[in-house]
């Protein structure tokens, strides 16, 4: 395995100035998608408040469940991870002692067959 913290030869290695992709977004494609994702967030949070209006007065469960799709449900999603962020999940990799436990070894083993 080559080693990640090797230095790439100076032949291979950016000028200062240069860019690492020039062929990249310009500023104004930057730009423009930061523009659509802000009227993308208006829409959404107008759907958002239709929606909550609707299932406010709709009579019984069974009524509230019929305006519940399965677009709907992504549209709430994408609503709240763009207000409150994305839920992140932690995993602790410690030892009770505070030392990092990683792997030292891992063992792939085939399923038995029957």
């Amino acid at each position: 395995m080559a080693n990640p913290n090797a230095v790439a030869p100076v032949e291979h290695q950016f000028k200062p100035g240069q860019s690492g992709n020039p062929g990249g977004k310009t500023s104004e494609h930057r730009k423009a998608e930061i523009r659509a994702a802000e009227a993308a967030a208006l829409v959404q949070a107008d759907l958002v408040e239709a929606l909550a209006r609707v299932v406010q007065t709709a009579g019984d469960d069974l009524e509230r469940l019929a305006h519940i799709k399965a677009e709907v449900n992504t549209l709430l999603k994408n609503a709240q991870d763009r207000g409150f962020g994305s839920p992140q999940q932690h995993v602790d990799q410690t030892s009770s002692d505070g030392s990092a436990s990683l792997p030292t070894r891992i063992v792939l083993v085939a399923p038995d067959e029957e």
